[in-house]
């Protein structure tokens, strides 16, 4: 029973891991379509996790399923010893004892982890019925996680069976322990377990004294078996350690080849590298190149927007200049008639001056003659008053004829006065004249010093208008200059530009000749290493050969003209898969031969020393597996040779196709 168990247990480990397998792919896919959606909710990423965790709680109990599966093969190889020590009436010996308490307590586990997993096989069935109830909102969504919902309860309905098959073997445990301690009362689930219990107490009164000798017999027989089996298991090992020894010999030796053959082909796919690190400096070179060409194009473009600014300067100084000239001319006529209109203007206030100093002194001399008439008419009519204050103070007596004389002379008196008022204020008036003419000859004068300033400031203008001129007429000189040692500068860049497009365009093409050059030497060496993998199967092939031939020979000692009929029989089948291996290796030498011709013709590398120094050893007798060993060995050695000739001349070729 319990080899049984255990020969039982890989393939039960195997089914848990094929459920877990199952588990954790239907989980990948539920996650899948939960994130293909991208705009998922809340609801679908909490029904994931619940999914999720159902599953797992499903691999769990499947797991410990598996294992109670095996405790009751443990319990049920416990009975039979159980059964014996009911039967004894005396107990000498502790062993039936210990197996008797082993038994029982195996029981008891076995029981209590049995309810355990019911129980939590119903909450796990709950909820799943929860979930389903929860989540059919979703949709559409969820059908997509109703299938493997269903999956979830299939396989719960299945370990609800594998509990219900183990609930019946406790059942029969419990009722053994009932039957020998003499108490035979069953209550719990009479309906279900009725039949099961029938076949049990069928199954307890077969096992009566005969059954249980044939049953000794029968395990005498299985532990001569078992004695007989140890017996060959020790020769087995005993031969496999003979084998493995031989084995680990020949492995050591292998090994020891293998590694050197990884040196090799490191050292290979090193070189293979640094070519391509070669190729990548190659082209960032390239890149570098273009980046200058990129920037003596933007340099280009710089001085011809800059000649384009110059030549727009030089034509507004140009019209600056005309400008300048032209006001130049306006001043000069301005500046002219500005001189005329000062001559005519002194002209014109000599005369003026001259004409009121005539015309001040007509009027003063006529002023003083007037003063001197009034002052006379004055003098005569104070001496008339006089005379007419006499003649009252006469003619007091005369009033008739006096008083009109009175009125009359008083009259000629108001007259008098009167024109002595309008003399005072013609003289007042010729005076206020004669300062407003002093007014207006102080304004000319000052009119006449202003036009003296604009002058001078005109003619200073002139001047420097003048310098300007000059300055402009040197500077558009020194402009000019400039405008033709640039455009000398941009012909000589255009010139420059021309050679390095050639020029690049020479490199290019040489670089893509040394790129496919160096792509075709890649492939080459690609090739080279699948081709020694493939070398280094087929001598794990030939040492399987190997190996089972020397089995062969060891097992058939005895007839020895078979086994030399068998080696040489063996012996063509490895000297035919030799040749091909040599046909194909001379194949790989030649391609490697022709690309040094290539490289040689077109980079001039010194490439003949690969015919000299290297040379072929061809042998035509394979009689051992030690021959074979050593002609794949000159062959495997041939090749690396090849492929440190083909280093050393790409080694060669580089600095003639880099010289920098």
């Amino acid at each position: 029973m319990i080899s049984d168990s255990i020969q039982d247990r890989p393939a039960s480990i195997e089914n848990v891991s094929s459920n877990e397998v199952e588990a954790e792919s239907n989980n990948i896919d539920s996650l899948e379509a939960v994130s293909s959606g991208g705009d998922a909710t809340r609801e679908l990423e909490s029904a994931a996790e619940v999914l999720t965790r159902v599953e797992l709680d499903l691999a769990c109990s499947s797991e410990k399923l598996v294992n109670l599966e095996i405790l009751v093969m443990h319990v049920a190889s416990r009975e039979n010893d159980f059964e014996a020590f009911a039967s004894e009436e005396e107990h000498n010996s502790e062993g039936p004892v210990e197996k008797a308490l082993e038994f029982d307590l195996l029981y008891g586990f076995l029981d209590s982890e049995v309810r355990e997993l019911e129980s939590f096989l119903s909450a796990l069935q709950t909820e799943i019925a929860g979930f389903q109830a929860s989540f059919e909102q979703l949709g559409d969504s969820f059908k997509e996680m109703e299938e493997k919902l269903q999956d979830c309860g299939d396989s719960l309905k299945r370990s609800f069976e594998q509990v219900a098959g183990l609930k019946v073997q406790s059942a029969n445990f419990r009722r053994i322990l009932l039957a020998s301690s003499g108490e035979e009362k069953w209550k719990d689930d009479k309906s279900l377990e009725n039949d099961n219990f029938e076949d049990s107490n069928a199954k307890i009164r077969m096992h009566t004294a005969e059954q249980q000798r044939n049953i000794l017999k029968m395990l005498e027989k299985s532990l001569a078996r078992e004695m007989d089996l140890e017996k060959k298991l020790t020769e087995s090992r005993q031969t496999e350690e003979d084998l493995k020894l031989q084995l680990q010999q020949e492995v050591f030796c292998m090994e020891q080849e293998a590694e050197d053959i990884w040196e090799r082909l490191f050292e290979a796919e090193n070189n293979a590298e640094i070519l391509l690190g070669i190729s990548k400096e190659l082209f960032g070179r390239i890149q570098m190149a273009q980046f200058s060409i990129n920037g003596s194009v933007q340099r280009e473009g710089e001085l011809r927007s800059k000649l384009q600014d110059l030549t727009e300067e030089l034509k507004d100084k140009d019209c600056a200049l005309r400008g300048s000239e032209f006001s130049r001319t306006e001043l000069v006529e301005k500046v002219n008639a500005i001189e005329q209109k000062l001559r005519e203007s002194e002209s014109q206030l000599h005369h003026v001056k001259e004409e009121q100093n005539k015309e001040l002194a007509g009027k003063a001399i006529e002023a003083e003659k007037r003063a001197e008439i009034i002052e006379a008419e004055c003098k005569l009519l104070r001496e008339s008053k006089m005379e007419l204050d006499k003649e009252m103070s006469r003619m007091k007596s005369s009033t008739a004829d006096s008083t009109k004389r009175v009125d009359q002379l008083e009259k000629q008196l108001k007259d008098s006065e009167i024109q002595r008022l309008h003399a005072v204020a013609s003289s007042e008036a010729s005076q206020e004249k004669l300062s407003m003419l002093d007014c207006t000859i102080k304004d000319m004068d000052n009119l006449i010093k202003d036009l003296k300033l604009k002058v001078s400031r005109a003619e200073s203008e002139i001047e420097s208008t003048e310098e300007k001129c000059i300055i402009l007429s040197e500077s558009n000189a020194e402009l000019i200059e400039e405008v033709t040692f640039l455009r000398r500068r941009v012909e000589h860049l255009e010139t420059s530009l021309h050679q390095a497009d050639e020029a690049k365009k020479e490199s290019a093409k040489d670089i893509r000749v040394r790129t496919k050059l160096i792509a075709d030497l890649v492939v080459q060496l690609a090739l080279e290493r699948e081709r020694l993998h493939k070398q280094i199967s087929s001598l794990t092939k030939e040492k399987k050969v190997a190996v089972m031939y020397l089995q062969q020979i060891k097992r058939d000692h005895s007839v020895t003209a078979i086994g030399s009929h068998d080696a040489k029989a063996n012996e063509p089948v490895l000297s035919e898969d030799d040749s091909e291996n040599e046909i194909s290796r001379k194949g790989s030498s030649e391609e490697i031969l022709g690309s040094l011709a290539t490289i040689h013709e077109t980079g001039n590398a010194p490439g003949d020393f690969a015919t000299t120094e290297v040379e072929m050893e061809h042998t035509d007798s394979a009689s051992n597996l030690n021959t074979v060993r050593n002609i794949d060995v000159r062959q495997i050695k041939f090749m690396y040779v090849c492929m440190v000739v083909l280093l050393l001349a790409i080694s060669g070729f580089i600095p003639l196709l880099f010289p920098e």
